[in-house]
């Protein structure tokens, strides 16, 4: 990726001023390096860098960065055109923030995860949670309660979504969490598997349509490949009679609210991406009346970061133990070229999104995977200033794989319990930064970061790292400031603005 062809001369002027030993064309080079390396992976170091070019004087290097950082041309181009611009994407609208997380100072989250299912009915292999557990229906009513004075109470600013978790739409009074978000203005997401999405209740539960979308999770394409990974007999095709009434009765009540599926790429169905267009392509042949399916999410070797190791989250039915090879992904690169063509011919108004580390394959750049966090590595207080998990019971969860109830080992990441006005979520967690109580973490506690976690810590120890190296994140190739408001931080699937 050359940018340095795109700088601004008198920029290059002064470095040759400053720096006499030092030719245009070394200085272009340089420059050409740094964008390469942010462009590829965002939470590169600065030390790496320098160590990478090889240079004796941090001073150059901050003022390269300088360059970078000013150039208008120069930032869309990392952050809007290269493979890691999904990375950038949830990157960018947190940065402000890290310098509160690394001092521990308390700040409302910036987004806030509602996990209100009861229980599910699927048991995925690669799914973490405990199996076996599921909510006492009695403590429903208390636990809306306590999600909707939270919710009440929330920052405008923050983004609040609803998912699990277990599957939010065994919750029966699921529609007033809905109503109370909407009411305050919040534009609400909501990840289902569409199991429980039948006419009934959505007749019980009318506020659905007060989404501003809805995120089904897809197993496969027939009943043969959802069996293979719900376990449960005739889930597709239960699956697939509500989400196209649905899609029908979406037209008619609220065409804003966008539908779309959710594909989890695994060892065991990445072969299939052709059916699910093909999919995709029968369910809209179905929705005589308008829009069928709005958008598709395809998110890349799940059970990775879920965790693999049996000595932990017994509590499963069946796991897959098997990760995305390197070969795999090779083949994967050919699939998916395919794919778009496929996509033009059969869905040309689908919007996919390939979340982050196939957005590379996308571009024909080969990756090896989610950036991932080892455990030794896990922030000691969490990052509570940019993300936070609450269930049913009103626990307040650091790492959103976390929040599955009774999941072996969570209780560690669990900081408070939604109360009354003593225990809103503010005050627990300013309680639980105050009692200054760093947690252990260990190498397999990394299964309780889903990848967007994994992204935010990835992050804030990139910053901490600089900030020792002596390049603090200001002084860095990214205009972060130009990000620092609230409009840039999306919640939604179907575009790709932040």
């Amino acid at each position: 990726m050359n940018g340095s062809n795109i700088l601004a001369k008198k920029l290059e002027e002064i470095i040759l001023k400053k720096y006499h030993n030092i030719s245009l064309d070394q200085v272009r080079n340089d420059i050409d390096r740094i964008i390469n390396s942010f462009s590829r992976r965002p939470w590169v170091l600065q030390e790496n860098i320098f160590n990478k070019i090889n240079l004796k004087n941090k001073e150059y290097l901050i003022d390269l960065n300088k360059i970078i950082r000013e150039s208008e041309k120069l930032q869309i181009l990392i952050t809007k055109n290269s493979a890691a611009k999904k990375y950038w994407n949830t990157i960018l609208p947190f940065s402000h923030r890290v310098n509160d997380v690394i001092r521990n100072n308390y700040k409302y989250p910036l987004r806030i995860a509602i996990f209100p299912g009861v229980s599910c009915m699927f048991f995925c292999g690669f799914c973490g949670r405990n199996q076996k557990a599921k909510y006492e229906s009695s403590i429903i009513d208390d636990g809306i309660n306590k999600i909707n004075n939270m919710i009440s109470e929330a920052d405008i600013g923050t983004k609040i979504s609803i998912s699990g978790g277990l599957e939010p739409l065994t919750n029966p009074k699921l529609g007033s969490i809905i109503k109370t978000g909407s009411d305050r203005g919040f534009k609400l997401p909501l990840i289902t598997n569409a199991y429980s999405l039948t006419d009934s209740f959505v007749k019980k539960n009318p506020e659905i349509w007060l989404l501003d979308s809805l995120r089904i999770s897809l197993y496969g394409h027939d009943d043969q490949s959802y069996k293979d990974i719900t376990q449960l007999d005739k889930s597709f095709k239960m699956v697939k009679k509500n989400v196209i009434n649905f899609l029908k009765s979406r037209n008619d009540i609220n065409k804003n609210l966008k539908v779309g599926f959710n594909f989890i790429i695994l060892p065991e169905n990445y072969k299939d991406l052709k059916n699910v267009l093909l999919l995709i392509k029968e369910i809209n042949s179905e929705v005589k009346n308008g829009e069928g399916i709005n958008f598709l999410t395809l998110r890349d070797d799940y059970q990775s970061v879920t965790g693999q190791d049996e000595n932990y989250d017994t509590e499963r039915k069946y796991r897959l133990n098997n990760g995305m090879t390197d070969q795999n992904r090779e083949d994967l690169l050919k699939i998916i070229e395919n794919f778009e063509e496929l996509k033009s011919e059969y869905c040309p108004r689908l919007h996919v999104d390939y979340g982050y580390s196939l957005e590379y394959l996308s571009q024909k750049i080969f990756d090896r995977g989610l950036v991932k966090i080892k455990g030794e590595e896990i922030r000691s207080f969490g990052f509570s200033q940019l993300s936070v998990a609450v269930d049913l019971h009103g626990d307040i969860f650091l790492f959103r794989e976390a929040g599955f109830l009774n999941r072996q080992g969570n209780k560690k990441v669990i900081i408070g319990r939604l109360g009354n006005e003593v225990n809103s979520l503010e005050n627990n967690i300013k309680n639980f930064l105050k009692r200054n109580e760093p947690i252990k973490f260990e190498k397999n506690d990394s299964r309780f970061l889903d990848s967007f976690d994994h992204v935010l810590n990835a992050l804030v120890n990139q910053a901490e790292e600089d900030e020792k190296f002596g390049i603090p994140l200001s002084f860095g190739p990214i205009a972060f400031k130009n990000f620092d408001n609230k409009e840039s931080l999306g919640n939604n699937w179907y575009s790709d603005d932040i």
